[in-house]
């Protein structure tokens, strides 16, 4: 398992626990699109200096050009002072997910903050080469073998140990759009359990599909934007 791609979702594993920097080494891209077909490594490295949490990579990141061609035809802006994440599928993390693609993920500055408004609230993306065709069942089955895998690699010191109780749900809530909600744990930083709920949207995306993802808690300060910006993500024409 190349830990070293999970880059800023997993706050570089050991880093994260101590307080300390981030980094997007291992397979991981430079970023999501800016409007356009990618954001280039110094625009994402401009994004990371103004997060709470800043970066200094261990090891270069890869050049946006070297994004696949999934995460190429996704536009997708960065708000200012937020991490870009690329994370090609399949993920490191949770391999059982069978999708062709990529993740992109949207971080605000204080996702690893406790005690911020904007504590564990965040877009992504997955910007599938397959049809991806999920149904409510299928789609909660795949992002709680997300959490648990994610769980799983962040936790080196087995914190918490009732990863059973990890659990995502998907309600239908219109075509092509579901409600969620997901019982996961902050095996970042505090190990306590954390209650998401959000909503998710399948769009077709040439042979392919672009399903937009927001999760955050009830109590999160930027719900608004979050739903905004996963609005703002298409598939280039």
């Amino acid at each position: 398992m190349k830990l070293g791609s999970l880059g800023v979702l997993s706050c570089l594993l050991a880093a994260c626990s101590s307080g300390g920097s981030g980094s997007n080494g291992g397979r991981a891209g430079s970023g999501g699109g800016s409007g356009g077909s990618g954001v280039p490594a110094t625009a994402t490295a401009s994004a990371a200096s103004a997060t709470a949490t800043p970066a200094a990579p261990a090891t270069p990141a890869t050049p946006a050009a070297a994004a696949t061609n999934s995460q190429a035809d996704l536009q997708w802006t960065v708000p200012p002072g937020w991490r870009a994440e690329v994370i090609p599928f399949p993920l490191d993390f949770a391999p059982a997910i069978e999708h062709e693609g990529d993740e992109v993920l949207r971080f605000p500055p204080g996702f690893f903050d406790p005690a911020s408004g904007d504590y564990w609230s965040y877009a992504f993306a997955w910007r599938t080469q397959d049809p991806a065709q999920l149904d409510g069942g299928a789609l909660g089955a795949e992002l709680t073998a997300y959490f648990r895998g994610l769980t799983a690699a962040v936790d080196k010191q087995q914190r918490i140990k009732a990863k059973d109780e990890i659990v995502a749900r998907a309600t239908p809530d219109g075509p092509g759009r579901f409600q969620l909600a997901a019982h996961v744990f902050d095996a970042f930083k505090t190990a306590a359990p954390i209650d998401l709920t959000g909503w998710a949207m399948r769009r077709p995306c040439r042979t392919g599909a672009l399903w937009v993802f927001v999760l955050a808690p009830s109590e999160t300060k930027i719900r608004t934007q979050l739903d905004e910006l996963a609005r703002g993500a298409s598939c280039a024409s």
